[in-house]
Formats: structure tokens, C-alpha cells, sequence
């Protein structure tokens, strides 16, 4: 894996943050998550065929529709109701980004037009990853992939884009890449294990699961390029997986700031 290699001020991953309501606009200006040094080269980025169209209507969307959620949160003290996705990965338990539920006091897991309280366990602004803890969730949970997937993998990228109804995205594995930029509210730079997709990563899919044809989830969406609609940013699974290996979180956790 290397660095990628992207034009600073010029192509940056922006957070693909949900609809926000209260504060009158959208939040797509949470900016520079992967803002990189190195300079452009040209044809860098690994070109791949376009993603399969007809993957968005297959048998596995279908089946993991059901373990894919709708997260809404609210955060009183900055007038915020933020709605984000995030997928079911142990019973009772939704992974998502931790920018959907950053500085929020009430959290609502929705799936199947059923919806639930949660709590927020697990909130780590470093690796922009939060865990939720939903009792009354039965959905049925999705399995991590244990294996990194190679250039050209077929993928669908699963959510629910600008909080609206769930939309499954056809995406191409690019590569996989160890991304260096800003935590979540930058006070420090971390390194984080992304593979670049053909796909749109959109507003308020991220969180959601990118899974592979065998429905195990090869990573989270976390972002996209400001300059490319056809190039998203995707934490891997042996990412997520490692900051969530245990299952003992069970004490709601502070939710930090809320990102403006």
C-alpha cells in the first residue's frame, strides 16, 4: 500500500455528513478529511471498468436491505438533527460513521419502517468510527470480510443518501491505501486504511456498508472526492474491525462536539 497521491487544495475527501436540519443547509462543506502533500500525478489514481449497473437490483441488496439503518440524532446545544447510515455488525449493534452522531444527546435507529432508541458506545473522532447499542434491534447482523479485496472487486455501496430511502450504489474496488489527514475535528493527524472506490459515496451514505457479492461488508463509507462524483473513500473492514474487536461496550459514551 502507498500514499495517494492527490492535488492539495484541489481534490480532498470531503465527509459525506447527512441532511442536517436547524442550522439551514446541508452540511457538505465539513471538510479535508484526507487532505494529502504529495504532489499530482497524473493518471495515479488506479483506473477500473464502470461498476456493474444491474448489481443495484441483485439477490445480495435485497438481503442486506435488512441490516442496513437509517440514524437520526439530535444535538440540542448546537440546534442540529443530523440523519446518517450504519449497518447492524452483532445483534443489537450498528456501526456507523462517528460524525453522524458528533455532539448529539438522543440517537434513533430506523430499518424495515421500524424504528428504535439507541445509545452511542463507542464514539472515536480519530478513526471517524462510532458503534450503537439498540435492544430492541432483531435485524440480522453483516459479516466483516477477513481478506482485503484486490483491484477491480465488484461492490455496492448501501445507505441511505440525503436521508431519504435506501438507495444500493454499484462500485468498483480502485485500491486500498493507508490515508494520512485530520481527525474529526482537526487536532491531529491519523492514518487510516481506505479503499478507493468507483462509486458515489453521497451525502448521508456514509456509515453505510460497502459489501462485497457474498454480502460481507469490505468497509464503511467515510467520504468522497470533491473533483471526481465517480471516486468515494471507504474505511476498510480490518479498519473497523480492529477498533471494534471487542463487544463488551454496554456504558453510553460522550459524543464529543458537534462538527460544524
Amino acid at each position: 500500500m502507498g500514499p495517494i497521491r492527490l492535488a492539495v487544495g484541489l481534490v480532498v475527501a470531503a465527509l459525506a455528513l447527512g441532511a442536517v436540519v436547524g442550522c439551514g443547509k446541508v452540511a457538505d462543506s465539513l471538510e479535508r478529511i484526507a487532505e494529502t502533500k504529495e504532489p499530482y500525478i497524473p493518471g495515479s489514481i488506479v483506473p477500473v471498468d464502470a461498476p456493474d449497473a444491474s448489481l443495484a437490483s441483485g439477490a445480495v441488496v435485497a438481503t442486506a436491505a435488512h441490516s442496513v439503518v437509517k440514524i437520526s440524532s439530535v444535538a440540542p446545544a448546537c440546534q442540529k438533527m443530523m440523519e446518517g447510515s450504519g449497518f447492524v455488525f452483532a445483534p443489537h449493534r450498528v456501526m456507523s460513521s462517528a460524525h453522524v452522531v458528533a455532539g448529539a444527546s438522543s440517537f434513533t435507529v430506523s430499518v424495515d419502517g421500524q424504528e428504535h432508541p439507541a445509545t452511542v458506545v463507542v464514539f472515536d473522532p480519530n478513526t471517524d468510527i462510532s458503534v450503537l447499542d439498540v435492544p430492541g434491534l432483531e435485524a440480522p447482523p453483516l459479516a466483516l470480510a477477513e481478506n482485503v479485496a484486490p483491484t477491480g472487486t465488484d461492490a455496492v455501496i448501501l445507505g441511505y443518501p440525503g436521508g431519504g430511502p435506501f438507495v444500493a450504489t454499484p462500485a468498483r474496488i480502485r485500491e486500498v491505501i493507508d490515508l494520512s489527514g485530520p481527525d474529526l475535528y482537526r487536532t491531529t493527524t491519523v492514518s487510516r486504511e481506505v479503499y478507493i472506490i468507483r462509486g458515489k459515496v453521497g451525502q448521508g451514505s456514509s456509515g453505510g456498508p460497502l459489501i462485497d457479492l457474498n454480502s460481507r461488508v469490505l468497509g464503511m463509507g467515510f467520504g468522497a472526492s470533491v473533483d471526481d462524483p465517480d471516486t468515494g473513500f471507504v474505511i476498510t473492514a480490518g479498519q473497523v474491525s480492529a477498533r471494534v474487536a471487542s463487544d463488551a461496550e454496554t456504558r453510553p459514551v460522550a459524543t464529543g462536539a458537534c462538527v460544524s
